[in-house]
């Protein structure tokens, strides 16, 4: 094999640095390169940062970022105002009902490496807090799922623990997911009353990165 056809062959003769984009480099066992592969991916660091979403609920959920389902559990997210909506049913009010964590915090995934740090970095929690607020009566349209709605009518919610596992022998199957968002730092939220169906909304900012000088 001569000089000319290893340097074809390098990837190295493909490496390249962008000042706009990050390259990130995802190395996993799953990823379609096979166990000790890598995918590449260039983001744009000004379209918004990528939000990774972690949610545990006691009943049936259907989950709404800013009105539409979200394409996956680690959609890019831009700048800006944003709600997180939750309709709720077949739970137990004198139990928890909803812990959610998410955000960017790039130090805690180690299996991404970048060509450059990310410049935000942001985390939302389940938190009795009153930022994370229900509803027991059905909202009259989807405003509610969006920026701008007055929620100032809605309860806040409050904190709740778990319902306890099953008495069966075995593994509760929610255990680890609910250990996995406490240690994020999100707490078991509930509400006070009854109704077939939870609204629940959540209002959050991205802040957007400072303008290099």
């Amino acid at each position: 094999m001569d000089d000319r056809e290893l340097k074809l062959n390098s990837l190295s003769r493909y490496s390249k640095d962008s000042p706009l984009f990050i390259l990130e480099e995802h190395g996993h066992c799953e990823v379609p390169a096979g166990c000790g592969g890598v995918v590449l991916r260039w983001r744009n660091p000004r379209a918004g940062v990528p939000f990774t979403m972690w949610l545990h609920t006691a009943g049936d959920c259907a989950f709404r970022l800013d009105g539409a389902e979200p394409p996956s559990s680690r959609p890019v997210v831009s700048y800006g105002e944003h709600v997180l909506a939750f309709t709720l049913s077949g739970v137990d009010p004198d139990f928890m009902v909803l812990m959610f964590a998410g955000g960017h915090r790039p130090e805690e995934r180690r299996n991404v490496r970048r060509s450059r740090p990310d410049p935000v970095e942001t985390t939302i929690v389940s938190a009795a807090d009153g930022s994370w607020r229900y509803s027991l009566a059905e909202p009259a349209d989807d405003t509610w799922m969006h920026a701008g709605f007055d929620d100032s009518g809605w309860s806040p919610m409050v904190p709740q623990e778990e319902r306890p596992p099953p008495d069966e022998q075995g593994r509760d199957r929610d255990a680890y997911r609910v250990g996995r968002l406490a240690e994020f730092g999100a707490a078991g939220l509930g509400v006070a009353g009854r109704g077939e169906r939870i609204w629940v909304r959540k209002a959050f900012t991205i802040p957007a990165p400072e303008e290099e000088a």
